[in-house]
């Protein structure tokens, strides 16, 4: 920790531009690390079946798309925004189906009505 804040104050004193590519410099060593741990563990769910990833929610192609992506970016990345379409695509479809299962028996219910009274 001083020799965190030593270099703080050591880089601030050389001025704000060589700070703000220092912090650049750190935070793209910081996410490129994040982005070599998330695509072992993005490895790792390829070697499971495709039972197991059905249990959580992806298939094959969505792992081999997660990893097609370079090795500079996050696959996690690509892997969430899947699940998130698909989890919204699901969703339409439950919408949908309660829509016509609240639609239908009242259509089927007025049909019957007209046919009774004609």
């Amino acid at each position: 920790m001083l020799i965190m804040t030593y270099a703080a104050k050591s880089l601030s004193a050389l001025g704000g531009s060589v700070t703000r590519a220092a912090t650049r410099t750190v935070i793209g060593v910081k996410n490129l690390t994040r982005a070599w741990v998330h695509r072992r563990e993005v490895m790792q769910l390829g070697e499971l079946d495709e039972r197991g990833l059905k249990d959580i929610g992806l298939v094959r192609s969505d792992v081999e798309g997660a990893l097609a992506t370079s090795w500079l970016r996050d696959p996690s990345v690509v892997l969430s925004a899947r699940s998130a379409q698909q989890q919204s695509a699901a969703a339409r479809r439950r919408e949908v189906g309660l829509r016509q299962a609240v639609t239908q028996p009242a259509r089927a219910a007025r049909a019957i009505e007209i046919a009774c009274n004609a």
